[in-house]
């Protein structure tokens, strides 16, 4: 056989290509954006007290606990707080008595004005007494009011259901106002804080499905 021969017996036993023909048609391709980042709290709580000068008694709350909005995570020692609102009260109790016996001097002085029983001075003396000591009675209804808002502060509560995730609070401290005693996991939600190029953001719509891979 000569060379072209078997040359021609190749490219005849070569099977031909097929071509099929479609129709091009409108469509959607799935496109997947491979992205990382950090996982973090939705909503981090600083949970902080809000008085100074009392000993912390009792710690309720540890971290990993799971807690409610209003439960109880820490109590104060409120000898001295209790006893400044006993004062409170009996400051308030004089304050009103003395306003009473100051008023119904007023009124009497008023009664008898213009008989001459009582110089007009000393009626308006007396009628600057009543209002003096009404002033000291709402000054020391307030003073009280104060002293029961300490008091209330004295228990450190959650102020949202959540997940513990700090504590720096230590029994016996006597801590200032301000100070960070826990920290909280708001509602126990934790979210992924993706990072993603900036040319792929137009890509990225609510709703898209995320895929977690470890």
């Amino acid at each position: 056989c000569s060379p072209k021969t078997d040359a021609a017996d190749k490219t005849a036993a070569r099977p031909a290509l097929t071509v099929q023909t479609v129709v091009a048609e409108n469509g959607e391709v799935p496109l997947l954006l491979v992205a990382s980042g950090n996982i973090a709290a939705w909503q981090d709580i600083s949970i902080s007290t809000q008085t100074q000068g009392l000993r912390l008694a009792d710690l309720k709350g540890n971290v990993g606990d799971e807690v409610k909005k209003g439960q109880v995570l820490a109590t104060f020692a409120t000898d001295t707080i209790d006893a400044e609102v006993l004062q409170a009260q009996a400051n308030l109790l004089s304050a009103q008595a003395q306003a009473q016996d100051a008023q119904s001097n007023a009124e009497r002085a008023r009664s008898i004005e213009g008989t001459g029983a009582l110089s007009q001075q000393q009626i308006n003396q007396l009628n600057t007494a009543a209002k003096a000591t009404a002033a000291q009675v709402q000054a020391a209804r307030a003073i009280l009011q104060l002293q029961k808002t300490r008091q209330g502060f004295a228990r450190i509560t959650a102020p949202d259901d959540g997940v513990i995730s700090s504590r720096t609070a230590t029994v016996g401290a006597v801590p200032q106002a301000g100070t960070e005693m826990f920290r909280m996991v708001r509602q126990g939600r934790i979210e992924w804080r993706a990072e993603i190029s900036g040319q792929d953001i137009a890509r990225v719509h609510v709703g898209d499905a995320v895929d977690r891979k470890s």
